[in-house]
């Protein structure tokens, strides 16, 4: 029996959009629940139709998208926001956005997008391996190379668990640790690692070989 995923897309009515249609309807799991091309309108669907995922064109245009994000977690706190890009306009700097959990390139495989739906609406986070590599070589949230050795081994096995695609409450199952306790071990780690969002830790993470890697990265 699988479970049902209710989709939302902000889209700018273009052949991708198109695409993305069709993609889902291939899929048992996942339904298209609505659909627009008006960011100043997706809080409000939001409200209607609470989607478990909504995947926002990043080419949408009139929009600031930290704002809009943060608006959305404030009427709706459990939004899960996948983000579309094309791969020759893509900023890095979204991914410090707190509350987006994923970015797929346009031109990547259907399936990806499948997946990427799949893992972030069950609370993980997905980025593809060309966006892992962009953030490597830019060296997001640059590191001095001994933090490493300040993080206990509590920490380092927390932010590996992270760093393999699970959220806090898998987290705290894993390590018989109370959800609170989880998120205070995460704010420790933010601290010594000097980083701002869950995406810059995982890359760091990654650059230190903590956490397992995927093809096409599921973080």
């Amino acid at each position: 029996m699988y479970k049902i995923i209710r989709v939302l897309l902000a889209e700018k009515n273009s052949l991708v959009g198109v695409g993305i249609r069709a993609t889902l309807n291939l899929e048992e799991d996942l339904i298209l629940v609505g659909e627009t091309n008006d960011v100043s309108k997706l809080a409000k669907l939001n409200l209607k139709f609470q989607p478990d995922l909504l995947i926002i064109d990043l080419d949408l245009t009139n929009f600031i998208l930290a704002k809009l994000i943060a608006d959305l977690h404030e009427l709706c706190s459990y939004s899960r926001v996948l983000t579309l890009a094309s791969s020759d306009k893509f900023d890095l700097s979204i991914l410090k956005i707190n509350g987006i959990k994923g970015c797929v390139f346009k031109s990547e495989e259907p399936q990806t997008l499948v997946s990427a739906i799949r893992a972030v609406a069950q609370g993980n986070t997905w980025y593809s391996q060309t966006i892992i590599e962009k953030l490597i070589q830019q060296q997001i949230g640059k590191q001095d190379e001994n933090v490493e050795a300040t993080l206990t081994e509590r920490e380092q096995q927390v932010i590996g668990l992270i760093a393999q695609g699970w959220d806090n409450a898998r987290i705290s199952v894993e390590l018989s640790l109370a959800q609170q306790t989880v998120r205070n071990y995460m704010s420790r780690i933010y601290t010594k690692l000097a980083v701002n969002s869950r995406s810059e830790a995982v890359i760091w993470a990654i650059k230190h070989s903590l956490g397992k890697q995927h093809e096409k990265v599921q973080i």
